[in-house]
């Protein structure tokens, strides 16, 4: 220290402390990129995660496959998720983070636009024309019920207006689903019975009897609408997916044996609404089943049984909105002013089937120095009630104030990111960064800009959009038909048929364009083409004079009562969304979600902002706190258009009042999102999903598997030192995973084989009964397969074959891909020692000895010595199984064919390990002084390094070259500094060769 910084007046002692004790801080670990699927978490982002408890809690645990019975309303789990084990591995011995990328289906542009199916994202039914073949139609049909009765007159029902709510939707492949049983209003000496389409049919008891039929056959299904009885529709009709006989183009899937194959599965049921109206409960119902379509169309591509082009899209809220701050008899809440909303950062379909969003603490502001209020914005579990809430995050203290530190887009943050397609990267957006897991904040543009009223608060929301309801109007006289107007819910010449009789004692029924044929004995199909006819004599039939029926489409229950669920303190109450079995229950309902799905592909982003298509309502409804009533005894109750009407508590004082009363709390919904996968495929990401031929443009399978790699080959983007996609074969998928890695030159690529093991969520209807033909390949065969690639790099390794784990959460038995088991061996081999020791043998590849992570029980084939010598010179790493010392990993090369020490995976993890290090060491020199000084600064940092790098048995010897023969005069002038380091890696022993020599009685040693 200079002397300068002692003072110096009278003579004494002066002591200064100075640390040179300080630790200098170290890079941090770098781990591997795993990409898989996932329960659930941020998808097509990498997100980096540095335990498995972190890991679970952002994308869930492992999945071992076998699933749900109902896959449809469930998360798909019926394949293995072999990312998630492929992290767990890695984690159970970190040393380092693993970066996940979870996958969910994507498109190109070119794809969307393709004609192929497969360049698609999403799924769809099939559809073939009836003048092709009347049993083959498929598509989305809606099962609508009614409560019936007697009309005043006594004929027919207890209004001259039916209303009928869409119960659920049986989505087709081939045949048509239909109601059997009595027409509805038949009467008589003889009760007419059917079994049809478009046609009102009475329930028995409240159970309906549903015919699924097709070419194959005819089966009936008794079901009822109460979740409560052991008829449930969920339960006697099948819920997955995956159980059709065809696929989206028609062809025969081989998922699962033939005897399981049905031709429909049910999707969407309403159980809110159907509670509400009474109709699961009902045992006077009637009802039809109709189909359901936007347009005149001949494909059914305006049809929910039509995701295709349909990608990963993020739910979101729909615009939350202020108070009324003007006349109240000029109150429309649609016009009340745009503040926020809140849309996902990247987790599909699950955001809006497991998260709501509740704006709680409404409070107008309480001093002088601003007139901006604060609010809370909760992230709320979709299963919690009111009596219980069950809070995932919450941002106290938001405001609409953009100069405050809390305002709500900084507080939650604004980020979102998007995909270039032309430079093959994420690009982030947005001002301030996310503190939400699950959602990021998109202001109106006159709140950021300050431009509103400051004393605005969030006070309500525009609710979802929907299908519109359909309004039916029956004819006069003879006809006794409801037509099933163009352009909102069918096709051209489509009716409902009330079965009263024309004069002549005979009845015409009109199908759709593709309507099914009718096997009854009641009635004979006489038609090859629409409109059919069928012959019946209505015996004393009631003739029908005039009827209208309106067809409703569900939304979820808007909270009607504060004390509703018998809340003890009923200003706890959240107005809006109420998501209880009924309005007065405390037991949550199941599927509120699939309400707010994107029933069509095309639904705008904001419909509040544009003109959606016909047939789609913008919003279903508007929710203000401003329709909030208070009782004479104190009750408050939302009664929406009660402030127009000046009988709300706002309309007879203020804003204030109502929140002075303690009632400022509401919660919205989440809606559009979709995951963009086949969901008729077990695993939608399947290899056998792409062709030998597959492009990012051909196949929406391949270009998510592609996207996600791309996502990840910037080095100055993500740090990663492994790339490794457990179960992923596609040959060019595998090839361009090895390809980033050699040119990011810093990591290395774990590629599993194709044809190794064949899992049956890769289509093998015989491994259900034949086990052995899940081993598709011999180790010959494999081997030769992997020369015939010509792969050259010491940027890739593989390894044969498969093996058996245990799920530590069910305890079910499972077979994995060699990847995964290898990413926990690298991980514990680098724990145990460091990451340039070989990852192989009993001490650090004993894959029963727990090495990798996670158990290891069995192998899909056990090699002989023959066998091992045949993979190992194809440069694929065989797993061995011994009778006496267990599972051993027992090979370590790379894919390079030259021989070199670089063919060795530690040779190569050493390699990349000085490189990533030594970069970064050199950053801390960037823009000093090209000079000697520099020099030795630059020597005195990385020399250290090399040296613990030999202590630590990584090289043998190393040599540091940096001065004018390496950075030259004319370098300098370009202002680059040139250095040469020279490394003489450790080889691991892989033979060991001992001569044992027998010497005779006589024979001296020491010769």
């Amino acid at each position: 220290m200079s002397v300068k910084n002692f003072k110096f007046v009278s003579p004494g002692v002066f002591i200064n402390e100075i640390d040179n004790s300080f630790i200098p801080r170290t890079a941090p670990p770098i781990g591997p990129v795993v990409i898989g699927r996932a329960r659930r978490g941020l998808a097509m982002t990498p997100i980096k995660v540095d335990s498995y408890s972190k890991f679970v809690e952002m994308f869930g645990d492992t999945v071992p496959g076998g699933g749900n019975s109902d896959v449809f309303r469930e998360t798909n789990t019926v394949s293995p998720m072999y990312g998630g084990y492929g992290a767990k591995a890695f984690l159970r011995g970190a040393v380092a983070p693993v970066t996940f990328v979870r996958l969910l289906g994507e498109q190109t542009a070119i794809g969307q636009t393709s004609s192929d199916a497969a360049a698609q994202a999403g799924w769809k039914t099939t559809y073939v024309s009836a003048s092709t073949n009347l049993d083959n139609t498929g598509g989305a049909w809606g099962l609508w019920a009614f409560k019936s009765g007697s009309r005043s007159d006594g004929t027919l029902c207890a209004q001259n207006i039916l209303t009928a709510s869409l119960a659920g939707i049986i989505y087709t492949m081939n045949g048509t689903p239909m109601l059997s049983g009595s027409i509805y209003g038949a009467s008589g000496s003889s009760t007419v019975t059917t079994a049809s389409i478009n046609t009102l049919i009475n329930a028995n008891s409240g159970i309906f009897t549903i015919r699924m039929s097709n070419s194959a056959g005819t089966n009936n299904y008794s079901v009822s609408l109460s979740d409560a009885n052991e008829r449930y529709i969920r339960k006697q009709l099948n819920t997955n997916p995956q159980l059709v006989g065809t696929d989206g183009d028609g062809n025969t899937q081989n998922f699962y044996p033939s005897g399981a194959r049905v031709n429909y599965f049910l999707g969407e049921t309403f159980d809110q609404d159907l509670l509400d109206t009474g109709l699961a409960t009902s045992t006077t119902l009637a009802g039809m089943i109709a189909p359901i379509s936007l347009q005149s169309t001949t494909d059914g591509t305006d049809s929910p049984a039509y995701m295709k082009k349909a990608a990963h899209t993020e739910p979101r809220t729909s615009w939350i909105i202020g108070q009324d701050l003007k006349t109240a008899t000029d109150f429309y809440p649609q016009n009340m002013q745009k503040l926020f909303r809140l849309i996902g950062r990247g987790h599909g379909e699950w955001l809006q089937n497991n998260v709501k969003i509740s704006i709680s603490n409404i409070r107008q502001s309480n001093n002088s120095t601003t007139d901006y209020g604060t609010f809370s914005v909760i992230i709320r579990d979709m299963r919690d009630t009111d009596n219980d809430v069950v809070i995932l995050e919450r941002f106290d203290e938001c405001t609409l104030n953009p100069s405050s530190p809390n305002f709500v887009g900084r507080k939650i943050g604004d980020r979102y990111v998007t995909w270039d397609a032309n430079e093959k990267r994420l690009r982030e957006y947005g001002e301030y960064p996310n503190q939400s897991k699950f959602v990021y904040v998109q202001m109106n543009a006159d709140v950021e800009a300050g431009a509103l009223d400051a004393v605005t608060l969030p006070f309500g929301y525009f609710g979802p959009p929907k299908f519109a309801d359909v309004a039916l109007s029956g004819g006069v006289g003879n006809s006794s038909e409801l037509k099933l107007k163009k352009g909102l819910m069918g096709c051209t010449n489509t009716y409902i048929n009330f079965g009263s009789a024309p004069a002549d004692g005979t009845i015409e029924m009109w199908g759709l364009p593709t309507g099914p044929a009718v096997a009854n004995d009641a009635y004979a199909y006489t038609g090859s083409s629409s409109p059919f006819n069928y012959g019946c004599d209505l015996k004393g039939a009631t003739k029908l004079l005039s009827l209208q029926m309106k067809c409703i489409f569900p939304e979820a229950r808007i909270r009607v009562s504060a004390s509703a669920g018998g809340l003890t303190d009923p200003r706890n109450a959240y107005f809006g969304m109420q998501t209880t079995r009924t309005s007065q229950s405390t037991i949550p309902v199941a599927g509120i979600g699939e309400i707010h799905r994107m029933w069509d592909n095309s639904w705008l982003d904001d419909p509040t902002a544009g003109t959606n298509q016909t047939g789609v309502k913008n919003y279903a409804y508007v929710m203000s706190l401003d329709d909030i009533i208070s009782g004479s005894k104190g009750g408050y109750a939302y009664v929406s258009g009660s402030r127009q009407r000046e009988e709300s508590k706002t309309s007879s004082g203020s804003y204030k009042d109502l929140l002075d009363a303690g009632y400022n709390k509401f919660t919205l919904p989440l809606w559009g999102g979709t995951d963009g996968w086949d969901i008729t495929k077990p695993d939608p990401a399947w290899n056998g999903g792409m062709s030998t031929s597959a492009t990012e443009d051909n196949s929406y399978i391949y270009h998510t598997w592609a996207r996600a790699m791309d996502s990840v080959s910037d080095p100055e983007a993500v740090d990663m030192n492994m790339l490794v996609a457990p179960g992923l074969t596609n040959n060019n998928l595998t090839e361009k995973a090895m390809d980033i890695c050699s040119a990011r030159g810093d990591a290395m690529a774990l590629i599993d084989l194709p044809n190794v093991f064949l899992p049956s969520s890769e289509g093998q209807q015989s491994a259900r009964s034949t086990k052995a033909s899940r081993l598709a390949s011999t180790p010959t065969q494999a081997a030769t397969a992997l020369r015939d690639r010509k792969i050259d790099t010491s940027y890739g390794a593989t390894f044969y074959p498969w093996v058996q784990t245990r799920d530590e959460g069910t305890g079910r038995l499972l077979w994995i891909p060699p990847s995964v088991a290898m990413m926990g061996v690298l991980a514990s081999s680098e724990k145990k020692s460091q990451l340039w020791f070989a990852p192989a043998g009993f001490n650090r590849g004993g894959l029963t000895e727990g090495a990798a992570g996670i158990p290891i029980l069995n192998v899909t084939q056990r090699l002989t010595s023959k066998e091992r010598d045949l993979l190992y010179e194809a440069s694929i790493n065989p797993i061995a199984s011994f009778p006496s010392t267990g599972i051993v990993v027992f090979g370590q090369k790379t894919l390079q064919e030259r021989q070199s020490a670089l063919d060795r995976i530690n040779v190569r993890r050493l390699v990349i390990y000085l490189k990533k290090q030594i970069s970064i060491i050199s950053s801390k020199i960037l823009f000093e002084q090209n000079v000697q000084a520099t020099w030795n600064r630059f020597r005195s940092l990385v020399e250290p390094f090399l040296a613990n790098v030999k202590t630590t048995f990584g090289i043998t010897d190393y040599k540091l070259i940096l001065d004018e023969s390496t950075t030259t005069p004319d370098l300098i002038d370009q202002n680059i500094m040139y250095a040469k380091i020279m490394v003489k890696p450790a080889r691991a022993i892989e033979f060991i060769a001992i001569d044992f020599v027998i010497a005779s009685t006589g024979a001296s040693f020491d010769d």
